[in-house]
């Protein structure tokens, strides 16, 4: 379970392209492209490296109404799958 004041961001060897609302990471160092839907677009332009995960889950259920807790749950296994396939990062813990 990611921690809700934990603040992610983006790796710094990936590209970003977003067309129609739906972005396409490339993760250098794998040489893989992802797709995202809009909402994992939104998630991802979130993980900017000033939001936690708390806001970013409250950004997602303003802007896409959603329910807390199942946008908290969805944000956190996006999260973690954008950082096992190293899109994302997470800060080292203390």
């Amino acid at each position: 379970m990611l921690e809700p004041n934990l603040i992610p961001r983006k790796a710094e060897r990936t590209a970003i392209r977003v067309l129609d609302g739906e972005a396409l990471i490339l993760v250098i160092d794998r040489g893989e492209l992802h797709r995202l839907n809009e909402v994992g677009t939104r998630v991802f332009e979130l993980c900017d490296g000033a939001n936690s995960m708390g806001a970013i889950t409250q950004e997602i259920v303003r802007g896409f109404e959603v329910e807390e807790a199942m946008a908290r749950g969805d944000v956190e296994l996006f999260v973690t799958q954008l950082v096992e396939v190293g899109a994302l990062l997470l800060p080292e813990p203390d």
